[in-house]
C-alpha cells in the first residue's frame, strides 16, 4: 500500500556536486531531507569483466506528491546517461519520527 512518504535512492560520484544538487533540492521544497554515504563500493559486470568502482550512495527523504520533481531534477542535472533512481514507499517508522518530519517540512514552507 502506497503512502505519503517515500525514499528515493541515486548514486553520484563526486561528493562535491551530491551536495550541491541536494541543497537545490531542498532549497526547491522538494526533498525533506537526503543522506549521502559516502565512497560505497560497486561492483559491475562490463565489457566481460568484473568491474570495482566507488561512488556516493544518496538516501532521500520526501513527500510522494514531489516524485516526479524529484525524477526530472536528478535526470536533467545527473552526469550519468541513465543515473539510478529508486523509489519505495514508506512510512518513516515511529510516530514520533513522523511527527518530528512533517513539523520540519511546516516549518520551511512557511
Amino acid at each position: 500500500m502506497a503512502t505519503e512518504d517515500i525514499l528515493v535512492f541515486t548514486t553520484i560520484g563526486d561528493r562535491d556536486m551530491a551536495e550541491e544538487h541536494l541543497t537545490v533540492m531542498l532549497e526547491l521544497g522538494i526533498i525533506t531531507s537526503a543522506t549521502i554515504f559516502p565512497e560505497v563500493e560497486l561492483l559491475y559486470m562490463w565489457e566481460g569483466k568484473i568491474t570495482v568502482d566507488t561512488e556516493n550512495k544518496i538516501l532521500i527523504k520526501a513527500k510522494a506528491e514531489h516524485y516526479t520533481a524529484i525524477e526530472e531534477y536528478i535526470m536533467k542535472h545527473h552526469p550519468y546517461i541513465a543515473p539510478e533512481i529508486i523509489r519505495m514507499d514508506v512510512s518513516f517508522g515511529s510516530p514520533a519520527y513522523k511527527a518530528f518530519v512533517a513539523d520540519k517540512i511546516k516549518r520551511n514552507a512557511g
